[in-house]
């Protein structure tokens, strides 16, 4: 139809053009009809995807559900927690598809459907009705006499008239018909390229999920496989279950102190009921088998009661609980019941008896037991509020929160802090300031940020009309509210206009904390603002919980490199902040999607955490692993954080390691694990460590189950010593 000789066939009105235009018209109504089909298709296809997703949401939703009945086993239910946001995660991922095959194929066909290939059916009408004008014209220009010369003028002049909007119409009319035929091509290909487009995102998306979570899953397969062997070792346990009867019976000689007796009523028809008693905070107790939760005290005070074998009562195997003001009938199963029963009551009363001696001494101890511990997180919940914009919730600003995230480093209120438990652990990992016990590396984190450093990062472009929760907020604003700012980091901004306030030119440097914040205000650990006053910008003022100040020996903070901000990535950022142990810079960095997987190519593929161990900061290393950072992640020489800690003889990052469950067993590319090298540079004390944490490792693996408590002990001692004398331990172990 394009064809210039075509157009001199249209301007004729030949047959071979009206059998071309015919084809073409065919073929146009062939596409058409197929084009339909595929819009069927599609939205068939979109609406089975539509009912995949619905059924997928129910689905996880179910399983958050399930994820309830593992509240007591937490590590479980975090597994679960991880698999259920995976799930969510590919389920976004399949509705953003189903929505771009919405809006290329279906939006972008049917409007070339109902657009270009109606235009055409549309110019068709036009051209058949000039067409049938210019034929009846023809017809009776021909039927003139020649005897009506005024007759022939004027149909001679309709009939011109007519041929030159024919003309014009049938030059239109193939116009629209080659542009159709010629745009289809482009209009189907662009489409179906789009399509495309979105299907490559989405098996993108789901490859790089899946790759993040190639770790857990491997993790988690190692503890299935370890789950398999203990429920194995279990069901070898319990199949000589049926030998705990047989010794049950030959167990005559023991003192029992719970079991069934028959009680008799007191009422005028002496009935007898099967209850279960037992003897409890020197108490004689008793419940139904069903039915009951809580026991039914007989006796409150068993010094005030004597028993005595029955010599009236015509059953068998009776005795009397006899108390001041009344007396209780029981009857025991058997004689051997009998006199088990009549002995652990007599044992019982005086073991209450007993009590009574030493029970003022022991009160007094454990209410001093009792006062210290209640200082100490009274102590605590104080000194956390000090810090800037802590005596106020984070989030809804209400006044004397009493739970606080750890890993972001800021203080809630108790509605919030339910929103905040609800994100994940994997975005806040909440805890109470006054019932929840608080271990000191996690104290320094928390005195490194407070609610004001935190909010200048996460509300830094924060619209003036956006609606923020108050103390009295509905849950669903609230929630809305704390899923923008902590999840989707919508208030975040960019490095170059964050809240540090770097003009042109950034530098990263160890500083001195002052040990009171009272004496005047000092830039935070580790940031350095060139060629601007600290004074002038309020962000990261600091309360320390000790008195220590980060090591720093070695160091000349006159010399401090610059950097061109613009250059740095998050990752990067957050590479450098962890050399310097600057725990808001590594927070800003975070807030801006720094990759905790990073590896840094120019210095043997270490990550964040293998700077912190090099910077000697306890502190620095608590916030990564606090906030997902892989603790055994290797360099390119195949070392972990915890070969780096030994090798450098950091004693209190080596503790720390351990108590997060560093893996020691892996070697680097020489085959070296992290107790060789203890050995070889003779560090008795991380050598003590090393050999503690395989033997608790061993003794959770044996059939008992059960961790050493030395071990325990000795990582306690070691965070303790850690936070109390942070310079000594500095010096000595690298802590911080």
């Amino acid at each position: 139809m394009v064809a210039s000789a075509l157009f001199q066939e249209c301007l004729q009105d030949s047959p071979k053009f009206r059998s071309q235009l015919a084809q073409e018209e065919s073929q146009i109504e062939i596409l058409e009809h197929k084009l339909e089909k595929v819009l069927k298709a599609c939205g068939t296809m979109l609406d089975s995807g539509k009912t995949f997703t619905t059924h997928q949401t129910i689905f996880t939703n179910s399983l958050w559900e399930l994820s309830s009945s593992f509240r007591d086993v937490p590590e479980t239910a975090s597994h679960l927690n991880k698999i259920i946001q995976g799930l969510q995660e590919m389920n976004k991922f399949q509705s953003i598809l189903l929505d771009q095959a919405s809006r290329t194929v279906l939006k972008n066909m049917t409007n070339f459907i109902k657009e270009d290939i109606k235009g055409v059916w549309e110019s068709r009408q036009h051209f058949d009705k000039i067409s049938g004008d210019l034929d009846i014209a023809l017809s009776r220009h021909s039927q003139v006499p020649k005897t009506k010369p005024v007759e022939i003028e004027q149909t001679n002049g309709i009939l011109q008239a007519t041929v030159t909007c024919f003309r014009h119409t049938v030059l239109d009319h193939v116009y629209t018909v080659s542009m159709l035929q010629a745009r289809k091509k482009q209009e189907v290909l662009g489409t179906l390229l789009s399509y495309m487009q979105a299907c490559n995102t989405y098996f993108h998306q789901g490859y790089d999920l899946c790759e993040g979570m190639q770790s857990f899953l491997r993790s988690l397969d190692d503890e299935i496989v370890q789950m398999r062997t203990d429920t194995s070792k279990l069901e070898k346990t319990l199949g000589e279950r049926h030998s705990l009867v047989t010794l049950s019976d030959k167990a005559s000689n023991d003192t029992i102190v719970q079991g069934y007796l028959f009680k008799r009523t007191s009422n005028a028809f002496k009935t007898w009921h099967r209850r279960w008693f037992c003897i409890k905070n020197n108490q004689l107790v008793y419940r139904k088998r069903t039915g009951e939760e809580h026991y039914t005290v007989m006796e409150e005070d068993l010094k005030l009661c004597s028993v005595r074998p029955s010599a009236d009562s015509e059953r068998r195997f009776c005795f009397e609980v006899i108390s001041p003001s009344r007396s209780h009938m029981l009857q025991a199963d058997s004689e051997e019941m009998y006199n088990q029963w009549i002995v652990a009551l007599q044992q019982g009363i005086g073991n209450a008896l007993q009590l009574v001696i030493h029970n003022s001494d022991s009160d007094k101890k454990l209410s001093s037991v009792d006062k210290s511990n209640n200082n100490k997180r009274s102590k605590i919940w104080e000194q956390l509020t000090k810090i800037p914009g802590n005596e106020f919730c984070c989030d809804c600003k209400h006044a004397e929160p009493r739970w606080a995230s750890i890993n972001l480093g800021i203080t809630l209120c108790i509605d919030c802090s339910g929103v905040h438990r609800s994100l994940g652990v994997h975005y806040s990992k909440v805890r109470s300031l006054t019932l929840d016990a608080w271990e000191p590396e996690i104290l320094k984190v928390m005195a490194e940020l407070g609610n004001t450093v935190v909010n200048s990062i996460y509300e830094a472009n924060l619209p003036e009309d956006i609606e923020t929760p108050g103390a009295t907020s509905p849950g669903s604003v609230r929630e809305a509210y704390i899923k923008r700012k902590w999840v989707i980091k919508e208030f975040v901004t960019g490095l170059s206009l964050s809240p540090l306030r770097c003009k042109r030119k950034w530098s990263v440097r160890k500083l001195r904390r002052r040990a009171r914040s009272g004496e005047g205000r000092s830039p935070p650990p580790g940031l350095a603002l060139v060629g601007e006053d600290f004074n002038s910008a309020p962000l990261f003022a600091c309360i320390e919980l000790s008195s220590g100040e980060e090591s720093t020996e070695g160091e000349d903070s006159s010399t401090v490199s610059e950097e061109d901000i613009s250059k740095l990535s998050p990752s990067l950022l957050l590479y450098k902040a962890s050399a310097a142990h600057n725990i808001p810079v590594m927070l800003q960095a975070l807030a801006l999607g720094a990759d905790k997987l990073w590896v840094n190519p120019e210095q043997d593929g270490m990550t964040h955490l293998h700077q912190a161990i090099n910077s000697g900061s306890v502190m620095a290393c608590e916030y990564l692993l606090l906030n997902g950072v892989p603790i055994n992640a290797q360099d390119s020489n195949g070392r972990t954080p915890l070969h780096l800690a030994v090798e450098l003889g950091h004693t209190a990052q080596v503790c720390l390691l351990l108590k997060h469950r560093a893996n020691q067993h892996i070697k680097d590319v020489e085959g070296v694990e992290a107790l060789d090298i203890a050995i070889r540079t003779a560090h008795a004390d991380i050598v003590t460590l090393l050999r503690l944490g395989r033997l608790n490792e061993e003794m959770k693996e044996s059939e008992s189950g059960t961790g050493d408590d030395t071990f325990n002990d000795v990582v306690r001692d070691f965070s303790q010593l850690a936070f109390n004398s942070p310079v000594r331990n500095d010096e000595n172990n690298g802590g911080g």
